[in-house]
């Protein structure tokens, strides 16, 4: 950007004080500029010197730069050349590096000052060049003009020149650190040897000549600045040498103008500023955050700085993996400060120390979609990782349906049902529970109100699938079986998971048993549900556990099951061989036995005659299918010995007769055999 820089010129000649300018000043303002165009004091123009005056001219919204020559070659003693550049304060603060309108200074040689009234131009664009390395005695006097000036911020400041130290460009360099605001409203005066102040207008800094040592005599109210040792230099300061040795290249300039643009303030914020910008720049440590984070919080010109606590909040979001609880609390509170895409691309760092800091505070944010925190809110739940989420759960109640909104995965993942609260139905209420959900919460959930919740809210038969879809899986039996405690108090839900299992589980189907007594599956209509599931397990299997087969052979004696000959069938001579061979453990046969028709004691090991017994009284006396008797037993001689049995009972023999008439007709030769045997047996009674 190209701006337009105003300048006069100054001097005595012919009798005139003002001898060209391109600005139109007010009266007050070009009163002003005609007395600090003149010399600043006895004896100056004697040096030989030039020196620089910047003031500001209210008014005309302007500020005035100038440089002053001595001009001996004039006739009248003590004149003096001055260039004054005016430049409109929004110009100014364009300018990166003010220091560079000095290159448009230019001591007059001829009597013609025309060019002094156009105004001059400036590219805001142009690179600034580096400034030249300070030698020690420069960086000396440099530090102690800045403590003066931002330490004793009501003070005017003065200084001595030294002549090893080149003075203009060290004060330009202190206006070129300077933000806007600050810079437009600072005076200082590079040589004078009087207070160039004005009434209501004080000048901040003012060089005096070295010799004179008796100039605070006629300077009142001042601060003279005295040299500083470098390792007594503090923080804020050191940030300001940092800085002028190598302009911003650490963005402090940057950070000056956006807070100068935010508060208002003068000389006296620049060491708050400096102390802000170290504790916010680079790495930090937990302690820097903190101390950071005070100045914004603490009362002071931070305190009210949307721009500090942008600042701020976008540096622990830098720095989130070192942030302790207060840090990342901070960031949260600030969290509309931040830039979206910056926000977006540091989220998978600060999801999770955000939910360990501020977990209580997130959950209660979603839970007020009103509120524009509520989209932070889920922003942040979604980022976190699950096993960050689960490792730190709240111990207060936790909202699950908002929770779960934002994070249904959660669902899916049995750790989350170790961490929930669930005591009644309606604690399910909104959640959503999909097939993958539920088998979650059989593998997570261990408290017993919610796995009683759970059971009515899924439904009994539906949880009995679920744990069958479980077999074969690396769950242990115990945490999917202590399910079914909770199932098999509705017979009914049981009944219908037994009739549409497809490949039951032997495990599944033993705790079942365990649970109930052989009676209690309802069995109104139809085939057994039991008899329909120990079928298909045998067939996938091609046996069953004895204490199912022990299971099944006394719900055949008892009065529940409508499947009785299949259940005989199925299972009887299994366990003639066990109780034959004493492999049938007691518990299993204590299943049996409370069925069996009583005997004396002495009769009671005979466990195999018993089962017969029992079958032969059951086929007999419930009139069960005859063609189902003949296979009672692939094994001719335990077939023959159940056949005594039968003929021992009133009716029996005829019994026998219709199961031998019901093989009448068959041509396999196994069903021939099967006829002939029972024909053979009821011929020798």
């Amino acid at each position: 950007m190209i701006i337009k820089v105003h300048q006069a010129l100054h001097g005595y000649s012919d009798g005139h004080r003002q001898l060209a300018c391109s600005a139109r000043l007010s009266p007050q303002d070009a009163k002003l500029v005609l007395v600090m165009s003149d010399v600043s004091g006895s004896g100056v123009a004697s040096e030989g010197s030039s020196y620089l005056t910047g003031y500001p001219l209210s008014e005309g919204g302007m500020y005035a730069l100038a440089r002053t020559w001595s001009a001996p070659e004039m006739p009248r003693p003590g004149c003096v050349w001055t260039h004054t550049l005016f430049i409109d304060f929004p110009d100014l603060a364009a300018i990166g590096a003010p220091s560079r309108l000095s290159k448009l200074f230019a001591r007059p040689n001829s009597p013609s000052w025309s060019t002094y009234s156009m105004p001059e131009t400036l590219d805001t664009l142009d690179s600034v060049e580096p400034e030249p390395r300070m030698s020690t005695l420069e960086e000396v006097w440099l530090a102690a003009v800045l403590a003066g000036l931002y330490e004793s911020s009501n003070s005017r400041v003065i200084a001595k020149r030294d002549p090893g130290v080149p003075v203009d460009a060290l004060t330009l360099r202190i206006w070129d650190q300077q933000w806007p605001r600050l810079r437009r409203s600072f005076r200082f005066c590079t040589f004078t040897t009087k207070d160039r102040s004005t009434p209501g207008a004080s000048f901040d800094l003012q060089v005096l000549p070295g010799a004179n040592m008796s100039t605070r005599a006629r300077l009142p109210n001042t601060r003279e600045v005295s040299p500083m040792l470098f390792e007594c230099l503090p923080d804020w300061l050191m940030t300001l040498m940092d800085d002028a040795r190598q302009p911003n290249h650490d963005g402090l300039r940057d950070t000056l103008k956006r807070l100068g643009a935010d508060i208002l303030g003068g000389r006296e914020a620049m060491p708050t500023f400096c102390t802000f910008h170290r504790l916010t720049s680079g790495p930090a440590s937990p302690n820097q955050l903190d101390d950071a984070i005070e100045m914004v919080n603490e009362l002071g010109p931070l305190s009210t700085s949307d721009v500090a606590r942008a600042l701020l909040a976008d540096h622990v979001l830098s720095n989130v993996e070192n942030a302790d609880a207060m840090a990342v609390d901070f960031l949260w509170d600030q969290w509309h400060y931040l830039e979206p895409s910056r926000l977006q691309q540091r989220l998978p760092q600060v999801a999770a120390p955000l939910w360990r800091a501020s977990k209580q505070r997130l959950l209660a944010a979603l839970c007020n979609p009103a509120e524009d925190a509520a989209g932070s809110a889920a922003q942040v739940l979604r980022a976190i990782p699950t096993e960050e989420l689960l490792a730190d759960w709240p111990d207060h109640d936790v909202p699950l349906a908002e929770l779960l909104r934002v994070r249904p995965d959660l669902v899916e993942v049995p750790a989350f049902w170790t961490k929930v609260d669930i005591r009644s139905p309606h604690d399910f209420y909104g959640l959503p529970m999909t097939d993958t959900a539920a088998i979650a919460l059989l593998r997570g959930m261990k408290q017993e109100p919610g796995m009683r919740a759970a059971v009515q809210v899924l439904r009994r038969a539906h949880v009995l699938k679920l744990i069958q879809s479980l077999s074969g899986s690396n769950d242990s039996d115990e945490s999917k079986l202590r399910w079914v405690g909770y199932c098999v108090d509705d017979a009914s839900a049981v009944a219908e998971f037994l009739s549409q299992v497809h490949a039951p589980s032997p495990a599944l189907l033993l705790a079942i048993a365990n649970a109930m007594s052989p009676d209690s599956v309802p069995n109104q209509f139809g085939d057994d549900p039991w008899y329909i599931a120990l079928l298909k397990l045998r067939k996938v299997n091609g046996t069953l556990p004895n204490r199912l087969a022990a299971y099944a052979f006394a719900r055949a004696l008892g009065r529940s099951s409508r499947s009785v000959g299949e259940l005989l069938q199925m299972t009887f001579e299994q366990l003639h061989v066990a109780v034959s061979n004493s492999a049938l453990a007691d518990g299993d046969w204590q299943l049996i036995e409370p069925r069996l028709h009583w005997v004396p004691e002495g009769n009671r090991w005979n466990r195999a005659g018993r089962l017969r017994t029992a079958v032969a009284r059951a086929y007999l006396d419930r009139h069960l299918w005859p063609r189902g008797f003949a296979w009672m037993a692939s094994d001719n001689d335990v077939f023959v010995a159940l056949m005594e049995e039968m003929v021992d009972r009133l009716g029996g023999k005829r019994y026998l007769k219709t199961v031998e008439e019901s093989l009448e007709n068959e041509a396999d030769a196994s069903w021939r055999g099967r006829r002939e045997l029972i024909h053979w047996y009821l011929n020798h009674q």
